[in-house]
């Protein structure tokens, strides 16, 4: 699947290059049967080494790298079959033009290859379509629909690693204000940048889901709890320093308030999530702008705030 950093532009655009390209494809396949069947001169682009790459696909596939998609198995295989599939091609074309016989295993190879690479297509295709369902498209983040998913899997990791893990819920301080001072196009315009302002700032491995409104959770694998509660201090004070211009309304400044859970091999992730909460809680009742660890190791579980 492709990474939660992918833009929505950027996947419905790669879907309307895809779609160009199977179209492409199709032309270009009954091109070539006319070209074997009924004869006639076959196209000079599908007789060169490097035809797979003149095509419209092949031209869009290797302009440049994408590495927003190369994360499931469809991209790579796709463009293996492509190659093949003109590399055949371009064999029975030869055959044809030096009036010798395809045979039926030639045929059907060439078929078999041709085949392959429209399913790969269609594979990528309904990954990102997949991908769209469960991004947040103001944010390109993860939503929640797919959080309980991701989360998951990292628990099931954790479990069989025994690498710390934690979770960490942060909500924008007074984003009600920014709302009805600036209206919702800044609003929209400020958590855009908080979460590229996390993006630049995590690590790539680390996730961000959008848990609702202006919350947000953060899955932070291999680290320990006085390890995570430290780096959010840290981004707390660097969020708070951090300049968010507004289209022909200035510059203003955003915090947040910050609530850390460790997630447990023996706990349900709605659990740790639940603690993650608590804490955030904790945090804003605090007085804001500061970070909270929900402490399960003491003699009684609860918040670390006083």
């Amino acid at each position: 699947m492709p990474s939660s950093r992918a833009s929505t532009s950027f996947l419905l655009k790669t879907l309307h290059e895809l779609d160009a390209g199977s179209t492409s494809h199709t032309s270009w396949l009954k091109d070539l049967h006319r070209a074997l069947v009924c004869g006639g001169g076959a196209s000079p682009a599908d007789l060169l080494t490097d035809a797979h790459c003149r095509c419209k696909f092949g031209q869009w596939y290797y302009q440049r790298d994408y590495p927003e998609l190369q994360e499931g198995p469809w991209f790579e295989k796709m463009g293996a079959f492509h190659k093949s599939m003109h590399d055949n091609a371009r064999l029975l074309l030869n055959r044809r033009e030096n009036g010798q016989a395809v045979s039926a295993d030639e045929y059907d190879e060439f078929m078999d290859l041709s085949i392959r690479f429209k399913l790969e297509m269609s594979g990528l295709q309904t990954s990102i379509i997949s991908k769209m369902c469960l991004v947040d498209h103001l944010t390109g983040v993860w939503n929640r629909n797919g959080m309980l998913h991701k989360l998951q899997q990292e628990h099931e990791r954790m479990a069989r690693s025994g690498a710390a893990c934690c979770v960490c819920m942060m909500d924008l301080d007074h984003f009600k204000r920014v709302n009805d001072e600036y209206g919702h196009l800044a609003g929209d315009t400020v958590l855009h940048e908080t979460i590229a302002f996390f993006h630049g700032k995590l690590r790539k491995y680390d996730a961000i889901f959008r848990y609702g409104g202006e919350e947000f959770l953060f899955c932070l694998p291999s680290s320990t709890a006085q390890d995570v509660v430290k780096t959010m201090e840290r981004l707390c004070a660097e969020l708070a320093a951090y300049p968010i211009a507004l289209k022909d309304k200035g510059i203003i400044h955003i915090t947040a308030s910050f609530g850390v859970a460790v997630m447990s091999s023996d706990e349900a992730v709605e659990d740790t999530i639940e603690k993650a909460d608590h804490a955030l809680l904790c945090a804003k009742a605090s007085g804001r702008n500061q970070v909270c660890l929900w402490d399960c190791l003491g003699d009684q579980s609860g918040c670390d705030c006083e």
